[in-house]
């Protein structure tokens, strides 16, 4: 398989913004065999948000386009839900509930969506709560659900304080749930270190790794 290739087919789909083809030749990459759930989400649908550049000089312009791009993204994350349910009724479980979700002000959710995912892949009990959680209902969720981990994606960095602030009362109130952050928005030492948290994952490959230290 080359990856490249294929990546670069997607690619022009999406330049084209031609939701159906593009929905319908990343699903077939998985009806063929021709790429796991995990290497689609890597190698197509995350490069293609991460390094999207915009040919057009008006701005106004290219952010409906980002957003366009986002929502076939989306679509096709919707289709592959069916998927991973299937995967994860055959592959064995880790008896272990994650909330995930992004904190209010933060709209960047494909990267949280695609998160939960991969924690169902990997064996949890994953739920993925949605984008821009106001902090009473962070706390509301985590009352109801009771899980053993709360995951946060952010990735503007203007909403670290109110990530921060949000730690803190999950520290306060659920000392026994476990904080697990990631997004561009830690890229920074200096966001890091303002947060209460209890794991950092970067990346696909640190939740599997995580996954595995779990199940041990």
């Amino acid at each position: 398989m080359n990856v490249k290739n294929e990546y670069q087919v997607f690619l022009e789909y999406l330049k084209q913004e031609n939701k159906e083809k593009s929905v319908l030749y990343a699903l077939s990459l998985l009806d063929e065999n021709k790429m796991s759930i995990e290497d689609l989400y890597k190698n197509i649908l995350a490069p293609s948000l991460i390094y999207f550049e915009c040919d057009v000089d008006d701005k106004e312009i290219c952010i409906w386009k980002e957003h366009l791009r986002t929502s076939i993204i989306r679509t096709i994350l919707e289709s592959v839900y069916a998927y991973i349910v299937k995967r994860k009724i055959e592959d064995k479980k880790i008896d272990k509930k994650i909330v995930v979700l992004t904190p209010a002000f933060e709209y960047h959710e494909i990267g949280a969506i695609m998160v939960s995912h991969f924690m169902l892949l990997s064996g949890f009990d994953a739920t993925y709560i949605g984008a821009n959680t106001p902090k009473t209902e962070i706390l509301s969720a985590l009352r109801a659900y009771e899980p053993d981990y709360i995951a946060l994606s952010v990735t503007n960095p203007y909403n670290i304080v109110v990530t921060q602030q949000i730690c803190d009362e999950i520290k306060r109130f659920f000392p026994n749930i476990k904080i697990i952050i990631g997004g561009q928005a830690f890229d920074s030492q200096a966001a890091l270190s303002s947060i209460r948290y209890d794991y950092l994952l970067k990346d696909f490959d640190a939740i599997k790794t995580f996954a595995d230290e779990v199940k041990l």
